[in-house]
C-alpha cells in the first residue's frame, strides 16, 4: 500500500470519527428526548426537579457563599424543597454523569461515575432519596425518573438548578414533549447566558416562568 494511500485511509477514519463526534454532541446537548404522552390522572401531583446543583466528591471546607448569585440561588431553591415537600409534593434531584468513555473524555467530561461522581452539592436541603443521574442536557434521558413521575402521577412540573440554557431548558422541552405543564422559577435557575433572553425563549415554547414568592404564594393557597 503506497502512501499516498495510507494517507487517504487515515483521513477517512479521522472524518468518521469527528463526524460521530459530532452527532453525539448534538444528540447529548441539543436534542430533547422523545417518550410517550402522560395519561390524565384522576388526582394528578406537581414535583420540583432540581437539576445538577452538584459537587464532586471532595473534601472541601469552602464557606456557603451567602451573598453570591449561586448562594441566593440555593437558598432560594431550599425554600421552594420545603414548600413542595411539605405540601405534599413530590421532590427529585438530578445529577449531571456522563458515561465512562472515550468520547467523553476528549470532550472534556471529567463528571462520570467512580469516586468522584458528583453529589447532590451539600448546600441543598435533601428530604429523601429520589437521586437520579443523566448522562445527556435532558433529565428524561434518564427512563427511571420518567417512571418514577408517572408512578406519582405527575402532570406538572416545576425546574430549578443549573443551567437555565442547556440542561434546564432542555429538560423542559423534553417534558414538553410527554405532555407535561413545565414551569421555570426565574430566580431559582443560573446561567452564563443574558438571562432575560433565556427566558424570552422559554415562554416562547409555552413554558410559563414564575418567580418563587408568587409560587410559594400560590401553593400556599391550594
Amino acid at each position: 500500500m503506497s502512501l499516498h494511500s495510507t494517507l487517504i485511509q487515515i483521513l477517512l477514519a479521522f472524518t468518521v470519527f469527528a463526524l460521530l463526534f459530532v452527532l453525539y454532541l448534538l444528540r447529548s446537548m441539543f436534542i430533547p428526548t422523545r417518550g410517550a404522552r402522560i395519561n390524565r390522572y384522576p388526582r394528578p401531583k406537581k414535583a420540583l426537579l432540581v437539576l445538577d446543583i452538584q459537587e464532586s466528591g471532595s473534601n472541601s471546607t469552602v464557606a456557603f457563599p451567602v451573598h453570591s448569585p449561586l448562594g441566593r440561588m440555593i437558598l432560594t431553591v431550599n425554600r421552594l424543597i420545603e414548600c413542595f415537600d411539605s405540601t405534599g409534593h413530590k421532590v427529585a434531584y438530578v445529577r449531571q454523569v456522563f458515561r465512562s468513555s472515550l468520547i467523553t473524555r476528549l470532550h472534556g467530561g471529567r463528571i462520570v461515575p467512580g469516586n468522584l461522581e458528583p453529589q447532590i452539592c451539600r448546600w441543598v436541603t435533601v428530604v429523601n432519596s429520589n437521586d437520579f443521574s443523566k448522562n445527556r442536557t435532558d433529565a428524561f434521558s434518564n427512563r427511571r425518573l420518567e417512571q418514577f413521575l408517572i408512578d406519582n402521577q405527575v402532570d406538572e412540573l416545576y425546574l430549578v438548578g443549573l443551567d437555565a440554557a442547556f440542561c434546564v431548558y432542555y429538560t423542559a422541552l423534553g417534558a414538553l414533549n410527554r405532555g407535561y405543564r413545565v414551569t421555570v422559577v426565574s430566580d431559582g435557575v443560573m446561567t452564563g447566558r443574558e438571562m432575560a433572553q433565556v427566558l424570552k425563549r422559554y415562554r416562547s415554547k409555552g413554558i410559563t416562568v414564575i418567580k418563587s414568592t408568587d409560587l410559594e404564594t400560590a401553593m400556599a393557597l391550594q
